[in-house]
């Protein structure tokens, strides 16, 4: 039995396979496989980190040299640098021959040892000079600052992959320093970080973007002299870095703007010279000089977050004594970040064994989403169409078996294409998840507070649709977590808890859907304090009997908000009405617990997917409705007099011993033909909204069905008693409910 070859070299092979497809099509004077190639690199750079033999890390060493002169270059590949390269991909297979069969590794050529490259006529002059002659700090003017113009017509393809790359360098990187925050020995953290500015360098050089390409090179030495421990990494040098970080966001997202026909054209500037002033300071080792003082300008209400195509860059950190902890949740298998935001002078925390940052585009196809979209809605006409031909009464009488073998054959295997094609939809929350790390130590920072941010269930995942829409009420929570739940170092130890606040985010599969929890241990939400702000503001009366839940639910009031002074960030309530739309925008609801003292819970409740929807399929007349199944609660037929008339309320029935009011849904819509002509002879489904629930009452309950939605178009855009409309199986059109409006009715 042979042994399997250990994952670095599998992956070597990997890459070097691929590399042969992409030097075949590199023409001489021309752009064509640059990018991927200085890809391919990368990814052999992040082997540098496993056991790899050393003429192999050498040869990686020398491609990468030669990648590199050719951008900072010409900018093409030279007929020289082709052959270089293909010498070099034929040295390395034979290398990576040789370690799978425990061989001797061949020596390398002699062309490498002697230091040939790319002539120095093909390198542009001017890029040695500044790689050697750095400018002086006192030279870089702050009032003076570089534009850089697209050309949207001959570039606009490699602009669109270049914005792509870059949103994923940037996150890789944030994700990296806030690692070095705890542990700024991490050599590994240190050269994935480094190697990203470096890539991200390149990429801007190819397309003569000047301006990225000089701010990205002074961080990228900011990080080599940090590799080469010139320099410490320290809390105000990752302040500098995540202000550029910020910086080249900035950059990124005006790109996309123009991308998308937003001020294409236009010159795009970011101030960075005071920023450079800054780098340069910490390279010659002098203190950083602070940045400007400026007013600080109020936050938007409802800052958006993007998804990562199109993200919006987060606010420069200002510069802070903090410290970072990663730790690993022990409740859950997948991994926890922990931020832990501390105020004092860091000591050196011990070396932890921390994952490397990785190329997460590896072994992955990028896809125009709009491609992928049509083919999900062309595999749920398949669903659609073969549900058709089963129940059709001419397939039904049909008596063969054979005819029998082959349905059920192609029921099957259209279930599992509908599955996996519903599957690509789907993406972990994590890249969610993780922005907030950033947002936590920010405010953290501002407001004085030590906070730790521990995240759960990152692996789990939802329609992408979902998670695109799912940061902006995000955002939200967390602020208001952090700002008006977490209490200040100081109070939290007068009333016995540990100075350190935990804000705990997580996700998991749970009925039926996926559960999101935001869970601080906080102060708590007051409930007699916000019934009488409700009271204060009109929306319930004195003498209302409200359950605990019933007066949480009045911080997503507009408006609503029991803060006893406005901040620049948030309050309790402030923009939690935007967070109940939205979630409910995505069929969605929202719970609170919380204890005054201990700390609050909300929980998030959303559908896996916004394409297929999981309902029961009841009668009314000859029309039929689906009613989501994570809406329902349960159901029953009603035993004579168990329906009951109130006063002014209507019917009720008892529920486990709670009255619940009954819609008779055929009345209420008025239905032709309706077949149960007393209560008794109907079918009662229990649904619940929040903590609301109603009896809805139908002549049948047909049965559980899957169903793909259907947008029911521009005519019925204004009403809000249905969600959308689906195709059943025999043909026929089912209404979908939307279960909130009914409950509120």
């Amino acid at each position: 039995m042979t042994n399997s070859p250990p994952p670095s070299l599998a992956q070597a092979l990997d890459i070097h396979s691929r590399f042969a497809v992409e030097l075949a099509f590199v023409v001489p004077g021309e752009k064509t496989g640059l990018l991927p190639i200085n890809s391919f690199f990368m990814d052999l750079e992040d082997l540098l980190n496993q056991d790899v033999p050393e003429p192999v890390s050498k040869s990686i060493a020398v491609g990468r040299d030669w990648m590199n002169e050719t951008f900072d270059g010409p900018g093409t590949f030279s007929e020289k640098t082709i052959k270089l390269l293909n010498g070099w991909h034929e040295w390395f297979g034979e290398a990576l021959a040789a370690w799978e069969q425990g061989k001797s590794l061949p020596a390398h050529p002699e062309a490498w040892a002697s230091g040939e490259a790319i002539p120095v006529s093909e390198v542009a002059p001017s890029a040695p000079e500044q790689e050697a002659k750095p400018a002086p700090a006192e030279e870089v003017s702050i009032t003076q600052e570089k534009a850089i113009v697209l050309n949207l017509k001959d570039d606009a393809e490699l602009l669109h992959e270049f914005h792509g790359e870059s949103v994923e360098l940037l996150q890789n990187i944030e994700q990296g320093l806030l690692v070095l925050e705890d542990n700024p020995s991490d050599s590994g953290t240190i050269n994935s970080i480094f190697r990203a500015f470096h890539t991200f360098k390149g990429a801007a050089g190819f397309l003569r973007l000047l301006a990225l390409q000089d701010l990205a090179h002074d961080l990228e030495s900011l990080l080599d002299a940090a590799r080469q421990s010139k320099i410490r990494i320290t809390t105000p040098i990752i302040n500098i870095i995540l202000a550029g970080s910020d910086a080249l966001k900035n950059y990124t997202f005006q790109i996309g703007l123009q991308l998308k026909g937003t001020n294409a054209g236009k010159p795009i500037v970011v101030p960075t010279s005071e920023l450079i002033l800054r780098v340069k300071a910490a390279l010659r080792g002098e203190l950083p000089p602070e940045p400007a003082k400026e007013e600080p300008a109020p936050a938007p209400q409802a800052p958006p977050v993007e998804p990562p195509a199109k993200e919006t860059p987060a606010p420069e950190a200002k510069p802070a004594e903090t410290a970072l902890e990663v730790v690993t949740s022990k409740e859950t298998k997948a991994s926890s970040i922990a931020v832990n935001v501390t105020h004092l002078n860091p000591t050196p925390a011990p070396a932890k064994e921390l994952a490397p940052i990785k190329d997460q585009s590896s072994g992955f196809v990028k896809l125009d989403t709009a491609k992928l979209d049509a083919l999900i809605d062309l595999v749920g006409e398949l669903v659609i169409a073969q549900s058709m031909v089963v129940q059709d009464p001419d397939v039904q009488n049909l008596e063969s078996r054979t005819l029998a073998r082959s349905l059920r054959q192609l029921s099957r295997t259209t279930s599992e294409l509908q599955r996996n094609a519903m599957s690509l939809r789907m993406v972990p929350v994590r890249a969610a998840f993780q922005k907030m790390t950033r947002l936590v130590r920010d405010i953290g920072a501002q407001q004085k507070k030590q906070v730790q941010l521990i995240l759960d269930g990152e692996e789990t995942e939802l329609d992408r649709n979902i998670v695109e829409k799912l940061g902006d009420p995000l955002v939200h929570m967390i602020r208001n977590a952090v700002d008006h739940g977490i209490e200040s170092p100081a109070d939290r130890t007068a009333s016995g808890k540990p100075a350190l606040g935990t804000v705990r985010l997580s996700a998991s599969h749970q009925r039926g859907g996926i559960l999101i929890r935001i869970q601080d241990d906080g102060k708590g939400l007051n409930a007699e304090k916000i019934r009488a702000k409700g009271i204060e503001k009109g929306l319930i009366a004195p003498n209302d009997e409200l359950t605990e839940s019933e007066v949480y639910g009045l911080i997503f009031m507009p408006g609503f908000s029991t803060a006893d002074a406005i901040t620049d960030l948030s309050g309790r309530g402030v923009g939690m009405d935007v967070v109940k739309r939205n979630i409910e925008g995505l069929r969605g609801k929202v719970e609170i617990q919380s204890v005054l003292g201990k700390g609050s819970t909300f929980n998030i409740l959303l559908p896996l997917t916004l394409a297929i929807i999981d309902g029961l399929l009841v009668g009314v007349g000859n029309d039929r409705y689906i009613i989501p199944t994570i809406s329902v609660r349960e159901s029953f037929r009603p035993k004579p007099g168990m329906v009951t008339t109130i006063h002014e309320r209507g019917g009720m029935v008892s529920v486990r011993g709670k009255q619940t009011p009954v819609l008779r849904l055929g009345q209420f819509l008025g239905t032709a033909g309706i077949k149960a002509r007393t209560d008794e002879e109907g079918i009662i489904i229990v649904v619940e909204s929040g903590d609301s629930m109603r009896g809805i009452l139908v002549d049948e309950l047909i049965g559980k069905q899957e169903v793909v939605i259907k947008s029911m178009g521009e005519t019925f855009k204004d009403q809000n008693l249905l969600a959308g409309a689906a195709v059943l199986g025999d043909g026929s059109v089912g209404l979908i409910l939307d279960v909130d409006t009914l409950v509120k009715l």
